[in-house]
């Protein structure tokens, strides 16, 4: 039987409740902070550039599904925090958040945190949101190439005492990427399994 997905194909852009796919796939969410890498790290991870990126905050506008030609979804939620957004749209983007966690169909949200920011109040916010609604969690700490060395061991401390174990990546030079993508791969199993 021929495949016909590809890898980081978009297969819904989600800005209204009604933009939901009739049909979803298991999920994976990225979620984090505005500006945190989200979309820079699902590209490198699906190996594309699919997702939208910019240097300022709040590129992504909506939930965008992509394929990823292993049997589920990801999805790049817009970023919470300081995107320059309405009340209105940022509400929007909550309930859409809402809807998607309270499918059923997510099975991770890799919650994305800045590894130079490590005691960010929001991340704490999203940590405890996705907990309320029993979500498995993988923390991820981006940007892990702009510490140093001495600071790399200092930070991963700190980073595992607000969140539990995490998983260093940098988007830019690919340190961790494919340690993140097993992982990812072994959850989704893991959740399976226990599904059945």
């Amino acid at each position: 039987m021929k495949n016909d997905t590809v890898r980081g194909a978009l297969v819904a852009a989600v800005h209204r409740r009604e933009d939901f796919p009739k049909r979803l796939l298991p999920v994976v969410a990225f979620v984090g902070r505005s500006n945190v890498g989200k979309s820079s790290l699902l590209n490198r991870i699906l190996g594309t550039k699919s997702a939208r990126v910019g240097k300022t905050p709040g590129k992504t506008r909506g939930i965008y599904f992509y394929e990823t030609d292993e049997g589920h979804w990801v999805a790049d939620l817009p970023g919470a925090g300081f995107a320059r957004a309405s009340r209105a749209e940022k509400e929007s983007w909550g309930v859409l958040a809402d809807r998607l966690f309270g499918s059923g169909g997510v099975r991770l949200a890799v919650h994305l945190v800045d590894s130079a920011v490590p005691g960010a109040a929001a991340d704490r916010e999203i940590a405890e949101y996705l907990e309320s609604l029993d979500v498995p969690l993988l923390t991820v700490a981006t940007k892990w190439d702009r510490l140093k060395a001495a600071e790399k061991t200092r930070t991963r401390r700190r980073l595992e005492e607000l969140h539990g174990e995490v998983w260093p990546v940098s988007a830019k030079t690919g340190e961790g990427i494919e340690s993140l993508r097993r992982e990812v791969r072994r959850r989704i199993r893991e959740e399976e399994v226990q599904g059945t």
